[in-house]
């Protein structure tokens, strides 16, 4: 798989030119597609580009190489798998893999999930838990020795992320309060036991479901969003002029993102929640007829301090992970505008992935702790 991270001088691509053959080893941007074919011979002779060696590269860098190879009749060999498929949805290419045939769909498919993907999966796993890392030094050390952490741009996503979701959550709260107050109430009206339906619905949406269904509904708005964002500026070079002027990409626009996505997860999940066992006591007190006073009583009874900490800590977790999954994905694209809807797809599944996971580890410990 191509890594799309790797940028450091040593792994910049150097064009070599063999009679009417021209090689590049590295990595295919903007400036490499052009420094490649001022060294090509001159002459308006068909030429074979090599791209065997290429281990990265950009639409940018792709797209000036077809344009610029047009006049030549350029036949590119040894792409790999990422850069053919990016280079055959642009005109003027005629693709080889070393100049064998095209293999078939089904070799295709086996080479996606064969050894390359387990080496994209554990690349991607240990950059996520690279990243992990880095930003708690950047919010947690970097302050204390003197650099200042972007706490406007933070601002800035933090309303993207939590004041522009307010109303979804709020929606989807009070619709899960009703759903869960009318299935408890039908199956504890058996039992003479419909006060009850206080306790499950302010137990249930505090601890398990206000956390899961807010991230299910922040990684689908906003962590989608942020994968795209990334992915964007990475595929248009951005990511790389940051890194020339000397600004740290991940400090500059990923710990923005996560510091926003982390607070803005508890603040929602609570809102949520609290919004939810509004929805349930509408629906038992002026739809069962429950008293109030016997309404709120069970509620505050139910309730614990604990379950308002368990369910922060879950939507904390969560909106790590969700953020993280987001930053990790875009930054890690190849293949132009493809790859962009490719990895925003991605971060919403993995995100949801992740989040079931997790709450599933969440509930089992609390369990054997006996929270």
């Amino acid at each position: 798989m191509v890594d799309a991270q790797r940028s450091d001088p040593a792994s910049e691509a150097a064009p070599t030119a063999t009679g009417r053959r021209v090689a590049l080893a590295g990595r295919l941007d903007l400036s490499a597609a052009i420094a490649l074919w001022n060294s090509a011979p001159p002459g308006s002779a068909p030429m074979e580009v090599d791209l065997a060696k290429v281990d990265s590269f950009t639409g940018g860098g792709a797209a000036t190489l077809v344009a610029l190879a047009g006049g030549r009749q350029a036949r590119f060999v040894g792409a790999s798998d990422d850069l053919r498929r990016y280079l055959a949805e642009l005109p003027l290419a005629d693709i080889t893999r070393a100049g064998a045939l095209e293999q078939d769909e089904e070799e295709e498919e086996e080479l996606a999930v064969g050894e390359g993907g387990l080496v994209e999966f554990v690349a991607a796993a240990r950059w996520f838990i690279a990243l992990g890392f880095e930003f708690v030094y950047w919010v947690v050390v970097a302050p204390w020795r003197g650099t200042r952490l972007r706490l406007s741009k933070a601002i800035t996503e933090l309303n993207r992320i939590g004041v522009e979701a307010i109303p979804i959550v709020a929606l989807i709260g009070a619709l899960m309060g009703v759903i869960l107050a009318l299935n408890a109430a039908g199956q504890l009206r058996a039992y003479g036991a419909e006060k009850f339906t206080a306790n499950l619905v302010g137990i249930a949406l505090t601890r398990e479901l206000a956390p899961v269904i807010t991230a299910i509904l922040v990684a689908g708005r906003s962590g989608s969003a942020i994968a795209a964002e990334i992915a964007t500026m990475q595929v248009s070079d951005e990511i790389d002029a940051l890194r020339v002027m000397g600004i740290n990409p991940r400090a500059f626009l990923l710990v923005p993102k996560l510091l926003a996505m982390t607070i803005a997860m508890p603040v929602l999940v609570v809102l949520g929640s609290l919004v939810g066992i509004g929805g349930g006591f509408m629906v038992a007190v002026f739809g069962l007829g429950l008293p109030f006073e016997l309404y709120w009583d069970q509620t505050i009874e139910a309730l614990h301090v604990r379950d308002l900490v368990l369910g922060t800590l879950k939507a904390l977790c969560f909106g790590a992970l969700i953020g993280l999954t987001g930053c990790t994905l875009g930054m890690r694209v190849t293949g132009g505008a493809t790859g962009v809807g490719r990895v925003t797809t991605t971060a919403v599944v993995v995100s949801y992935v992740l989040v079931i996971v997790a709450n599933a580890f969440f509930t089992l410990l609390f369990f054997l702790a006996g929270f």
